[in-house]
């Protein structure tokens, strides 16, 4: 009996182990990614034909054929697919695959992410749904984290996508499959160098900078150390508005609403936080909307940035209708970006070791320590008052089912909470936060009164002892008397730091503190562009 039991039990793991390895096997591509081989994928077209019928037979096609039919330049698609140069264009996909490696899958996501000519029967959701789809195929087996994968001058992040042409067009700029600009043009771009570094794509111009981020807020920065014009071409079915009544210090570049499928971020303007003069003006920047273009004015030291409500994983597929609060907190960090009360903010995904770090303010936000369930994050600046910083968290970096576990320590002690967004932008002598959960995210903005080395600690309250948090003994998890005292005083948060202005810090003593390599990024490349601006000038 214990035998044939043995004999079931063993037959049981064979089918199981079958079942996970044949799904397993059949995504995957002769170069490990997400190709779907010659079988169901290509009698599916590669899972596009249910929306687009131009993919069935996609497999037989002829490479030229099929750049032609999406619009998709011959000679770019073979430079971003990394095809030989001298490539038969006659070979067909499936002759590609076999000889070159590069799966049917591969080559149908990318057309998607790429295409020119669009199919006009389709609307925007199956448009949205298509390029999701693709960015999910070409990540597949990649993990789920921020960071930017690149094909060519094509690059897709977790949440971010774009081309790059080296005169200064951004084409196809999508947040989430959202397609939101056609193409982003900056003026007089005179190309010096490029590096993406996980989370972080920076491109240098003599004297501007873009900075795209694959995060939850989309963020696409271009900065001015002269003046410059940009423009901005929205795509099918984006919508905009000006914000007039969201105050800003500028007085003709009111913030600029974009909304796309439910989905909606800003266009905000504000002052380069390295800039070497603080003191100069920026009020002669400028925007305006007409048509499906938006143009932008830029002076000396200015910034545009596009920034999204932090989008919700739970809302990828099925659009992103945003609470009345969670809009309206959004709304506060824009408004608060445009006049220079908001510092920076963090975003956590996937339980992913990459983060991303925005800069709005000359503030050091990184994390110093981090584990499932628990993040340990260092601030510091050199402002001689207060800021507001944003951590934007979700359920696979701390467990959110149950909001009450969830704690906030300033400094070793709980942190008082406001009622509303606004309290924290109101100033004073003590520090508060707000926190916001929403569609398996939490968003924590918390007010900073002063600065030299601050600590934040988010953990959850052991299990059952819920609503109790304020009459635990703190654990002494404040900050070493070095830093309180304000040592690492590198601004970029790494021992051989880098100051705005762009020149080196002193090495400091020996740190543990694990920095954000974004943000060190970040700042470093702020650095080397204002150093390239004041050559350009002199």
């Amino acid at each position: 009996m214990s035998i044939k039991r043995m004999d079931v039990s063993l037959l049981c793991a064979f089918l199981f182990t079958l079942l996970i390895a044949l799904p397993a096997h059949a995504q995957m591509g002769p170069r490990g990614g997400s190709g779907m081989g010659m079988g169901s994928g290509m009698m599916q077209g590669y899972g596009f034909a249910q929306y687009d019928s131009r993919f069935n037979g996609f497999g037989s096609m002829a490479f030229k054929e099929v750049s032609d039919t999406f619009g998709v330049q011959v000679e770019d698609a073979i430079s971003d697919l990394e095809l030989p140069e001298d490539m038969d264009t006659q070979l067909t996909v499936l002759e590609i695959e076999e000889l070159y490696g590069v799966s049917g899958q591969e080559l149908a996501s990318y057309m998607v992410m790429n295409m020119q000519q669009a199919n006009t029967s389709l609307n925007l959701r199956e448009k949205l749904l298509m390029r999701q789809q693709a960015m999910h195929a070409m990540r597949a087996g990649r993990g789920r984290g921020m960071y930017f994968m690149r094909q060519g001058s094509f690059a897709c992040g977790n949440f971010t996508t774009f081309n790059f042409n080296e005169n200064g067009r951004i084409e196809n700029f999508a947040i989430g499959g959202n397609l939101l600009f056609d193409s982003v043009e900056i003026s007089d771009f005179e190309y010096l160098d490029e590096q993406i570094t996980e989370t972080t794509a920076f491109y240098q111009d003599i004297d501007s900078q873009i900075l795209i981020q694959d995060s939850p807020m989309g963020i696409f920065q271009v900065r001015a150390f002269a003046n410059k014009t940009v423009t901005f071409n929205l795509a099918d079915g984006v919508k905009t508005s000006m914000e007039e009544d969201i105050s800003s210090e500028l007085e003709n570049a009111a913030p600029i609403k974009i909304i796309a499928n439910n989905f909606e971020g800003y266009l905000v303007f504000f002052r380069n936080p390295c800039a070497e003069n603080p003191e100069r003006s920026i009020n002669g920047t400028n925007a305006g909307v007409a048509g499906n273009k938006i143009t932008v004015n830029l002076v000396e030291d200015s910034v545009v940035m596009f920034r999204a409500s932090p989008m919700q994983p739970s809302l990828m597929q099925t659009g992103y209708i945003y609470s009345h609060d969670y809009a309206y907190m959004n709304q506060v960090l824009n408004r608060e970006i445009a006049t220079g009360n908001f510092g920076a903010e963090i975003a956590f995904r996937a339980g992913s070791d990459q983060v991303s770090v925005t800069n709005y303010a000359p503030v050091n936000l990184r994390v110093r320590d981090r584990d499932r369930d628990r993040i340990v994050l260092c601030i510091e600046s050199e402002l001689p008052d207060g800021r507001v910083i944003n951590i934007n968290v979700d359920n696979e970096t701390i467990n959110l089912t149950n909001p009450e576990r969830l704690r906030i320590r300033y400094d070793g002690s709980i942190i008082e909470e406001a009622d509303n967004i606004d309290e924290l932008f109101e100033g004073g002598n003590k520090s508060l936060c707000y926190r916001l959960e929403e569609n398996g995210t939490v968003s924590i903005a918390v007010y900073i009164p002063q600065f030299s080395g601050h600590e934040i600690i988010i953990d959850l309250v052991p299990e059952g002892e819920e609503g109790a948090a304020d009459v635990f003994e703190i654990e002494e998890t404040a900050l070493d008397e070095d830093e309180s005292d304000g040592a690492d005083e590198g601004i970029n948060g790494k021992e051989e730091g880098v100051l705005e202005t762009g020149e080196p810090k002193a090495k400091n003593e020996e740190s543990n503190t694990e920095s954000s390599p974004a943000f060190e990024f970040g700042f470093a490349i702020t650095g080397l562009a204002a150093a390239y601006g004041l050559k350009h000038r002199e």
